[in-house]
């Protein structure tokens, strides 16, 4: 595994990956999609604390509020969750969530298109030392390694967002 560091805060990745920054990520807020070879890819999300300890008081808040919304999305016509589990990522309490979410590909004006099921992993976490919320999340392909949600535990066990 190899360091990814930035902004003051870190993760371990496996060497055969690329990064991609969104152009508008700053110190304060931003987003990092890293790449698999398999066509995987880990999102990595962060920004100002106190923008959603306004609206949501923990971190599992914050993870259930963003499953619904996905949940909501209009070709989404099922979710599940299947595995939820309070984990601890570099001091903090954080919530880690495996969710399928049933999408239907429209066929056209009247017909309804296939069903696949895509499979997301996140965590959600505050850390009040560095005054900045964190997601780090997987929309995994139909493809992906048995093993994918290992290693992306793995990668978030390895997660440092202050010293």
């Amino acid at each position: 595994m190899e360091k990814f560091s930035v902004y003051r805060f870190s993760m371990d990745y496996p060497s055969v990956c690329r990064f991609e920054f969104n152009p508008k990520t700053r110190r304060e807020k931003g987003d990092v999609v890293i790449h698999f070879p398999d066509r995987e890819k880990v999102f990595l999300s962060w920004g100002p604390l106190g923008v959603v300890t306004k609206k949501f008081q923990t971190a599992d808040l914050f993870a259930n509020n963003s499953i619904k919304s996905m949940a909501k999305s209009r070709n989404v016509s099922k979710s599940e969750k299947v595995e939820e589990k309070p984990i601890t990522v570099n001091s903090h309490p954080a919530f880690y969530n495996k969710v399928q979410f049933h999408e239907t590909a429209s066929m056209g004006f009247f017909g309804k298109g296939r069903t696949n099921v895509r499979t997301t992993c996140s965590v959600h976490f505050f850390c009040p030392n560095s005054t900045r919320y964190f997601v780090i999340y997987a929309l995994l392909t139909p493809n992906a390694p048995e093993d994918f949600g290992e290693l992306f535990l793995r990668m978030v066990d390895s997660f440092r967002c202050h010293s």
